[in-house]
């Protein structure tokens, strides 16, 4: 891959791009992109997004931009059902792999009631530009392609921008380089690689 700075500064110019922010130009595709990176670049991405968020917002005044982080909204979850403590005691007796399953089924993940969708839904600004993030944070509880399919009917007037620790080829998501997330055909590549 091209150095990470140059990529972002490259992410940067297309965000601004009206034609992108207006979801136009797509026929009936939605409006939904990735920017990949190596995994090892996840810090340096990770200090971007506040900049590539206030240079969008600079560069145009009407964009908006709302930032969703997987991660943070898996522990919002779990502190607010009072389940943090119970959580660490269930993965010291039973194992993580007996948490993880108990944790998505309490979430809802991949369901009709899929509690990160509904967290997105109730908070979602309809005229925002949406970034999401903490992919790798989150691993291997939520997985993208599940998280990009369930919100195609929520997030609708404006692009939503999925940042990816990984590969995103030929529709194929591979977390971290390594694990195959499945195919998601319905995103767009933002900056090639």
């Amino acid at each position: 891959m091209r150095p990470i700075n140059v990529r972002l500064d490259e992410l940067k110019d297309k965000l601004v791009d009206p034609k992108l922010l207006s979801n136009k130009g797509l026929g009936n595709e939605v409006g939904f992109y990735v920017f990949d990176y190596e995994p090892e670049q996840e810090l340096v991405v990770r200090e971007a997004i506040p900049d590539i968020k206030k240079y969008i917002e600079r560069e145009n005044s009407e964009a908006k931009i709302q930032v969703f982080d997987l991660y943070d909204i898996v522990l919002e979850f779990f502190e607010q059902k009072g389940y943090m403590e119970k959580n660490f005691k269930m993965e010291d007796k039973k194992g993580s792999e007996f948490l993880f399953d108990k944790m998505k089924k309490a979430m809802r993940i991949a369901t009709e009631r899929d509690w990160i969708v509904q967290y997105i839904t109730e908070h979602l600004d309809e005229e925002a530009m949406i970034f999401i993030t903490g992919v790798g944070k989150a691993f291997p509880l939520i997985r993208s392609h599940t998280v990009l399919n369930n919100l195609q009917t929520v997030v609708e007037k404006k692009p939503l921008i999925l940042f990816y620790p990984g590969k995103y080829e030929d529709g194929s998501l591979k977390l971290f380089s390594r694990f195959l997330d499945d195919h998601y055909y319905r995103a767009f590549k933002l900056v090639e690689n």
